[in-house]
């Protein structure tokens, strides 16, 4: 059975928020002044977590036989 898609959706949501709003943060001292390199670096974190972390997690969830 294939999941909603909105429901996906709203898991991509939920789960991007905190992340958007927290490792800039936590990163930023570590990284040069440049936005572009600041802003490519951050992608580069979360775009991971939430396709090899995140949506498999919540797939195998809502996917799993009740």
């Amino acid at each position: 059975m294939k999941p909603n898609k909105h429901l996906i959706a709203l898991i991509n949501y939920v789960a991007l928020v905190p992340l958007v709003y927290f490792i800039p943060e936590w990163i930023a001292p570590f990284l040069p002044a440049n936005k572009l390199l600041q802003v490519c670096a951050v992608v580069a974190i979360i775009v991971p977590i939430i396709s090899y972390i995140v949506m498999p997690i919540a797939v195998k969830q809502l996917t799993k036989d009740k």
